[in-house]
């Protein structure tokens, strides 16, 4: 129902026209959303079939790269009194 009431919403500013489109016909539009949608559906399945330790490890060690980074601040390179760690 929610796309229903957006299409009435847009409806008040633009005139809209849905028409359905047969898989066989060669409308170059159509087989780039359909060669789109169909990398997206892969790329979800592969995600689907990873466990949660999987996925936890793969955020733990994404996190540490990024912590690994050293801070390019000039007030880390400070020798001065008072200066950071």
């Amino acid at each position: 129902m929610d796309i229903l009431n957006k299409l009435r919403s847009l409806s008040v500013s633009y005139r809209i026209h849905l028409q359905w489109i047969p898989s066989p016909v060669n409308i170059q539009g159509n087989e780039i959303a359909d060669a789109l949608a169909k990398a997206v559906l892969m790329m979800l399945r592969c995600l689907l079939h990873l466990t949660y330790l999987e996925l936890f490890s793969r955020a733990k060690s994404r996190n540490k790269t990024i912590w690994l980074i050293p801070p390019v601040h000039h007030w880390y390179r400070g020798s001065r009194p008072g200066g950071c760690l």
